[in-house]
Protein backbone atom coordinates (compact mmCIF):
# COMPACT_ATOMS: atom_id res chain seq x y z
CA UNK A 1 0.00 0.00 0.00
CA UNK A 2 2.70 2.69 0.57
CA UNK A 3 4.09 2.28 -2.94
CA UNK A 4 1.06 3.12 -4.14
CA UNK A 5 1.24 6.09 -1.78
CA UNK A 6 4.72 6.93 -3.29
CA UNK A 7 3.41 6.21 -6.85
CA UNK A 8 0.63 8.68 -6.04
CA UNK A 9 3.14 11.46 -4.78
CA UNK A 10 5.69 10.94 -7.29
CA UNK A 11 2.97 11.66 -10.07
CA UNK A 12 1.73 14.24 -8.58
CA UNK A 13 4.71 16.20 -7.86
CA UNK A 14 6.08 15.76 -11.66
CA UNK A 15 2.26 16.61 -13.18
CA UNK A 16 2.05 19.72 -10.84
CA UNK A 17 5.27 21.25 -11.72
CA UNK A 18 4.54 20.05 -15.33
CA UNK A 19 0.95 22.06 -15.54
CA UNK A 20 2.62 25.34 -13.55
CA UNK A 21 5.53 25.22 -16.37
CA UNK A 22 2.92 24.85 -18.86
CA UNK A 23 0.58 27.74 -17.70
CA UNK A 24 3.79 30.05 -17.06
CA UNK A 25 4.77 29.38 -20.51
CA UNK A 26 1.69 29.91 -22.26
CA UNK A 27 0.99 33.26 -19.90
CA UNK A 28 1.79 35.98 -22.75
CA UNK A 29 -0.33 34.40 -25.48
CA UNK A 30 -3.97 34.38 -26.69
CA UNK A 31 -6.81 32.76 -24.80
CA UNK A 32 -6.95 30.45 -27.96
CA UNK A 33 -4.53 28.61 -27.30
CA UNK A 34 -4.66 25.17 -25.14
CA UNK A 35 -1.87 24.98 -22.98
CA UNK A 36 -3.10 27.34 -20.34
CA UNK A 37 -6.09 24.65 -19.89
CA UNK A 38 -3.90 21.86 -20.11
CA UNK A 39 -1.90 23.42 -17.55
CA UNK A 40 -4.58 24.37 -15.16
CA UNK A 41 -5.89 20.87 -15.56
CA UNK A 42 -2.84 18.63 -15.06
CA UNK A 43 -1.92 21.10 -11.90
CA UNK A 44 -5.11 20.62 -10.33
CA UNK A 45 -5.07 16.70 -11.11
CA UNK A 46 -0.95 16.56 -9.84
CA UNK A 47 -2.16 18.72 -6.59
CA UNK A 48 -5.23 15.81 -6.13
CA UNK A 49 -2.52 12.78 -6.19
CA UNK A 50 -0.34 14.94 -4.42
CA UNK A 51 -2.57 15.63 -1.48
CA UNK A 52 -4.04 12.32 -1.37
CA UNK A 53 -0.25 10.37 -0.85
CA UNK A 54 0.51 12.51 1.60
CA UNK A 55 -2.69 11.91 3.27
CA UNK A 56 -2.94 8.18 2.86
CA UNK A 57 0.96 8.36 3.99
CA UNK A 58 -0.36 9.81 7.41
CA UNK A 59 -3.28 7.37 7.50
CA UNK A 60 -1.05 4.56 7.24
CA UNK A 61 1.58 5.84 9.88
CA UNK A 62 -1.38 6.11 12.44
CA UNK A 63 -3.04 3.38 11.81
CA UNK A 64 0.74 1.10 12.35
CA UNK A 65 1.18 3.74 15.69
CA UNK A 66 -2.19 2.56 16.69
CA UNK A 67 -1.78 -1.54 16.28
CA UNK A 68 1.72 -1.19 17.74
CA UNK A 69 0.46 0.61 20.83
CA UNK A 70 -2.86 -1.85 21.12
CA UNK A 71 0.62 -4.81 20.90
CA UNK A 72 2.65 -3.21 23.87
CA UNK A 73 -1.02 -2.71 26.13
CA UNK A 74 -1.45 -6.69 26.38
CA UNK A 75 1.90 -7.17 27.07
CA UNK A 76 2.35 -6.78 31.38
CA UNK A 77 5.56 -5.38 32.57
CA UNK A 78 5.44 -3.65 29.11
CA UNK A 79 4.57 0.26 28.71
Amino acid sequence: MRVIADLMIFFGVILLTVGTDLVIETAGQNMGSVGGLLGTLLSVIGASLLTAGILNHRGLTRRERLALADDDSDQPGRR
